[in-house]
């Protein structure tokens, strides 16, 4: 019982500094926003934030150092893009081919709503528009000519 308790005071003890050790450094919690912003150049899908590869810790390092320089969040993800390319951005720009991602999905969902709407109002094939106005249906014998 008396090393169950030990034991829950040293991890008490490591979480309390872990916690203290990150609110030292007040630039921390702002580098973490700025990196779930820009995605790894070399993980599929990850963020800076998410990542544990080495040029995701080089690059969230980056941001504390820029950000101690006195940079914007802006302009800081401004320099990762010049350095990266955008690609590396978690939120592409609205301009140029980034303006093609942002309204892609639109356009082909409106070109597939026109397209179903255009199949399911067209005429009948081989009914004339008399018997499409009707409602009625010309009866047909079995060798499918019209009785009449």
């Amino acid at each position: 019982m008396r090393s169950l308790r030990a034991a829950a005071a040293v991890l008490l003890l490591v979480a309390l500094s872990a916690g203290a050790a990150a609110a030292q450094d007040p630039y921390e919690e702002r580098m973490w926003e700025i990196a779930e912003k820009v995605a790894c150049p070399v993980c599929e899908g990850q963020s800076v934030k998410d990542s544990n590869a080495q040029l995701a810790r080089e690059m969230r390092d980056l941001i504390v150092e820029r950000l101690r320089l006195g940079d914007d969040p802006d302009a800081i993800i401004d320099f990762l893009a010049e350095r990266y390319g955008e690609g590396i951005l978690m939120d592409p720009p609205k301009t140029g081919l980034g303006l093609g991602v942002w309204v892609g999905p639109f356009v082909f969902l409106a070109a597939g709503i026109g397209i179903v709407a255009y199949l399911v109002t067209r005429r009948p094939r081989g009914l004339s528009p008399s018997y499409v106005d009707e409602g009625t249906v010309p009866q047909t014998d079995e060798r499918g000519a019209r009785e009449g």
